[in-house]
């Protein structure tokens, strides 16, 4: 029996058959060699005062030093057992680090106390912290990047060593209480009834990870024993034993706050620090996951509950997700020594399943694969950086790159430095663990964080403004309403606006057209009280857009300062790329959070970060006031929340400044520092996302555009939201955060109130309003209808089945010509193909070589008569997705033995927001047993409307459609586009069993089509004039 390690050090592995690394003797030990006066025991020391129902410690020859006086311990509230009077160690003796405690282990109850116990000595930041904290999550997240996963909030810091929990006898492996192997945790989770539901198995034979595969002999003699190569792989029993043994797990050190606790100091008056920097206690950790069925529908007064308890079902998953998540027996190799950094390889990352994130923990159990058996030593690494295409983890851990110095052999190559080795990516490292994860919770702690402000901001008691000048303000019960909650009401009435016209030569952006300076004319020269929209579907230019606004605001507005925003890095980076033309480094900063990797940046905007020691960081408060523009992430936003550089944060700060030095004049109104938060790709953000920039530039003026005098002084900011809601949005894991609308970013959800879905000019009445009915009054939104991408006949499926059938085609593009087309005038083709897919990794990703061939041999014949295509056609002119990286990477493989290397390949997330002469897409799928296994990822093209919609909408001047007809057509919208095919002949393959019932005909199908439609095919005729005819009569 296996008592753990020996007092006060960490266990002892048994001794490896052939050792644990090739320069090892047998009986050699991986761990520095206890002090000469110690010798290595098994167990704790004699007269340890507990009595484990498994059986009791044995007791040994003689304990060093001494007598030992009896020890008391007591059971903390961690499920840790800490010593009541255990002598402290000695100055020379270095104290073990914590062992992670093994899973869903059942700890014994204790013992009444000695009648006079001594008292517990319990850290007080324990006792000031832990009740912050609901046991439910404890041991399952971590609160981000400023410490390690035992802070003090989560896992009590003491430097007295818990004792060892024994395995259970074997009376108890027969009662039902059997220890079950699970995946790791550093606290087995209390069951939870609300948690989400999982999807069914795929079959009635389906079997658990946990359970051993059958053997033939134990199925019935009639019944053939077939194995199935999708089954989940095997996992070793040995290696499963090593989740269950204590490891002595060594922690991260703690990383500097950012920005820095002394940047607040540099700015803020003392008296403020402590009012304006008081931590927010946050709700979201304080208990479970509240009952689905408790949850409060979304409304002004329930606003912070609703989200709270969204993103605790969200968190909560993602905390299961990844406690399910164990990489067996995984090298690891170094990236960069210098600084502690390794690479991991994680296959499913490139299919973004695992949801990994950086900033999570993970936890690297080392085992000695010879013998089978684990090491007892623990790492404990932080997730840096993800590269997804790659599929490769860096991985933060200095006390990996101490074990390396110490205990592995050099090689030839291996360089030295001041006579320790230095390890390089060339060192093949004879390590191997077993690694698990925990969830980093500092986005949602920073969401709901954000939430909690804007609701103390928006949704604020009749408010006197005794911050301004002690009077009450007329119209601000309840201001943010204007903003989350818009009503038509709130757009009546005079507006602020600044008179004349942009002139022509005042544009920076010449090509825009009439609907695009509407928007940028609105935005920069009105002051909208509710948000305002701009909706642009692919190809319409949104981006553009919103640059122009940028520099118009800047040119009319000269005090503005812009917050500029953007769901993702790549897409924030765009825009800095797009407004350097016009923006020097000394107007416009791009912020970023200091865990960055320099790789991430695109060269050509590095001037335009701020850097200091090696790594992004925030400039100096003096200078970040003076910048015009600041573009960063919604969540990097954060870093100006925890700067104390909002505008209720400024604002207080200047009025404490102007009562000092004017204390006997009347206060005015403080105009805010902020005065326009404009955020691109908005649809692709959830909601408590976007709060956190809203939370920057939030105060208690919203909705009360009001000038003093002639100054033309904003005295409350501007909220423009731009994008496309029928495109990829957030990514939303919790099937119950789903339901209650999690994954419906703001821009959506606000385009669905009446102020916006029932307004005239809405996109769902544009054709449905005569000329006469159009005004030229103000209107909260732009919807843009002119695409500049894509040829016609490839704009009406998504037009019809997307956009309500109001896009328009204005690009001005080449032509293809290819044989391979069955109607040449129509450059649009679905390929069918019935050839099954195949898994790589163990279901991690997948590919399907029949459709592989199918493209390469579509490119061939496309190139083969590339010149007559107006202009040549070229390879770097075709763009090939997929939904799975196993068939990107399969395809490029196959393109390569061709010569063609110069076509991109790419998922249809790297398709976003890009496009290509000719589009190929190739949708892999072709058998439904594993539908219900891509729904639960969000994987794939079957069932998933925005990723569809993505990927028909990058083509320019050919579309091509390789995939199973008769699976897709389970999907309605897929339904749509192959009836689309069918009825113009554009569909090639096997034949399909779908009626042609006249759904998503768009206008732009029955102008085109009309006049070619000839006479004696009365079928069509009547298709395309009832079409017509319901379309005319649904608008009505």
């Amino acid at each position: 029996m296996n008592y753990g390690g020996p007092y006060p050090f960490g266990p002892h592995p048994p001794p490896p058959v052939q050792g644990p690394y090739p320069f090892h003797p047998t009986h050699g030990l991986v761990y520095p060699p206890f002090p000469p006066s110690l010798a290595p025991f098994p167990g704790p020391p004699p007269g340890v005062n507990i009595n484990a129902q498994s059986g009791t410690f044995p007791q040994h020859p003689q304990w060093p030093g001494g007598a030992v006086p009896p020890i008391s311990f007591q059971q903390g509230r961690d499920g840790w057992y800490y010593p009541v009077n255990w002598p402290q160690a000695s100055p020379n003796q270095q104290v073990a680090p914590q062992p992670l405690p093994p899973p869903n282990f059942n700890v014994p109850p204790q013992p009444t106390p000695p009648e006079t116990p001594p008292k517990t000595r319990t850290p007080p930041e324990i006792q000031d912290e832990l009740p912050e904290i609901d046991d439910y999550w404890k041991g399952k997240i971590v609160t981000g990047l400023h410490g390690s996963s035992t802070t003090k909030r989560y896992v009590t810091l003491s430097v007295q060593r818990p004792v060892a929990i024994t395995k259970p006898s074997d009376e108890q492996k027969d009662t039902k209480h059997k220890l079950q192997l699970l995946p790791p945790r550093s606290y087995p989770p209390p069951p939870d009834p609300n948690s989400d539901h999982d999807f069914p198995p795929l079959s009635a034979n389906a079997k658990s990870s946990n359970q051993l595969p059958p053997s033939p002999q134990s199925l019935n003699a009639t019944q053939a024993f077939h194995f199935d190569r999708y089954a989940d792989v095997f996992i070793p029993q040995w290696l499963r034993d090593i989740q269950s043994q204590l490891q002595t797990l060594q922690h991260l050190p703690a990383s500097p706050a950012f920005p820095p606790a002394g940047y607040v100091r540099s700015f803020l008056l003392p008296g403020l620090i402590d009012e304006l920097c008081k931590p927010r206690s946050s709700n979201l950790l304080t208990s479970p996951p509240p009952p689905i069925t408790s949850v409060p529908p979304l409304a002004i007064e329930t606003y912070d509950a609703h989200w709270s308890a969204l993103l605790a079902w969200e968190l909560d998953k993602l905390a299961k997700d990844k406690e399910a998540l164990v990489l067996w027996k995984k090298p690891i190799k170094v990236l960069n020594w210098d600084r502690s950094e390794f690479v991991l390889e994680v296959p499913g990352l490139r299919e973004n399943y695992p949801r990994l994130e950086t900033g999570d923990l993970a936890h690297l159990r080392m085992i000695f694969e010879d013998a089978k058996t684990g090491s007892g030593r623990a790492f404990e690494a932080r997730v840096n950086a993800l590269r997804k295409r790659e599929g490769l983890v860096h991985l933060y851990c200095p006390a990996l790159k101490i074990h390396v110095q110490q205990f592995i052999k050099p090689t030839h190559s291996t360089e030295s430095d001041r006579g320790l080795f230095v390890f390089s990516g060339e060192d093949e490292l004879p390590l191997t663990f077993n690694i698990s994860f925990m969830m980093n919770a500092r986005p949602s702690l920073m969401m709901q964080a954000a939430t909690s402000t804007v609701v103390d901001a928006f949704f604020s008691k009749p408010f006197v403004n005794s911050f301004f000048t002690g009077q009450a303000l007329r119209g601000t019960v309840g201001v943010g309403t204007k903003w989350l909650f818009p009503q038509p009401k709130d757009v009546e009435g005079e507006l602020a606006i600044w008179n004349g016209e942009i002139m022509e030569h005042e544009w920076f952006d010449i090509g825009l057209n009439q609907e695009q300076r509407s928007a940028v004319s609105s935005i920069a020269q009105h002051q909208s009280p509710v948000p305002y929209l701009i909706n642009g579907p692919a190809g319409t230019g949104k981006t553009r857009t919103v640059v122009e606004t940028v520099l118009q605001i800047l040119r009319v507005r000269p005090e503005a300062c812009i917050l500029l925003c953007a769901p993702s890095n790549p897409a924030t980076d765009t825009l800095v790329l797009r407004l350097r033309k016009n923006l020097k480094p000394n107007e416009m900063l791009r912020l970023n959070d200091q865990n960055r990797t320099f790789a991430e940046v695109p060269n050509t905007i590095i001037q335009y970060c701020y850097i200091e020691n090696d790594s992004f960081a925030l400039p100096p408060w003096e200078t970040l006031m003076r910048y015009r523009v600041v573009v960063c992430s919604c969540l990097d936003a954060s870093v100006l929340v925890a700067a104390q550089c909002t505008n209720r944060s400024l604002a207080r700060l200047e009025r404490e400044i102007l009562t000092s030095l004017h204390p006997h004049r009347k206060p005015e109104m403080i105009p805010p520092h902020w005065t326009h938060l404009l955020i691109d790709e908005a649809a692709q953000g959830s909601e408590p996302e976007l709060l956190i920039p809203i939370s920057v530039v939030s105060n208690t003026l919203q909705g009360e555009p009001s000038l003093t005098g002639d100054s033309n002084v904003l005295l409350a900011p501007q909220l423009v939201l731009c994008g496309d809601p029928n495109q990829l949005g957030p990514i939303v894991t919790s099937e119950a955060a789903r339901s209650a609308e999690l994954d419906v970013s703001l821009l959506e959800r606000l385009f669905e109130r009446p102020l916006y879905a029932e307004y005239p000019q809405a996109r769902s009445m544009i054709f449905a309003n005569s000329p006469e009915r159009q005004t030229s009054n103000f209107k909260p939104f732009t919807n843009l209808v002119k695409n500049y991408r894509s040829h016609p006949v490839i704009l009406m499926p998504p037009s019809a089945i997307f956009y309500d059938d109001s896009l328009e085609p204005c690009a001005q593009n080449g032509s293809v010509s290819w044989s391979g087309l069955p109607n040449p005038q129509l450059p649009l083709v679905f390929i069918g193909n019935n050839s099954e897919e195949q898994s790589v990794d163990e279901r991690a990703s997948w590919f399907n070589d029949g459709e592989i061939n199918k493209v390469v041999e579509t490119i061939s014949s496309l190139l083969s008569e590339g010149g007559t295509c107006t202009p040549p056609l070229r390879a770097a002119d075709i763009g090939v997705m997929a939904p799975w990286r196993g068939q990107v990477w399969k395809i490029r493989e196959s393109l390569r033995k061709k010569s063609l290397s110069r076509v991109d390949v790419g998922t249809v997330e790297d398709f976003q927001g890009r496009e290509s002469r000719v589009i190929i897409i190739s949708c892999v799928r072709s058998r439904p047993r594993f539908l219900k296994e891509d729904a639960t990822k969000g994987l794939g093209l079957v069932f998933e409307r925005k990723r569809m919609n993505v990927a028909i909408t990058r083509a320019m001047e050919l579309l091509v459609v390789i995939g199973n007809g008769a699976l897709l057509q389970r999907d309605p919208y897929w339904k749509a586009f192959l009836q689309f095919t069918l009825r113009n002949k554009l569909y090639t393959g096997p034949k399909l069993n779908i009626e042609s019932d006249g759904n998503y005909i768009s206008r732009l199908e029955s102008n085109y089509f009309s006049a070619t439609v000839k006479d004696e095919d009365l079928e069509e005729q009547g298709t395309l004039m009832a079409a017509g005819i319901a379309r005319e009569v649904l608008r009505e």
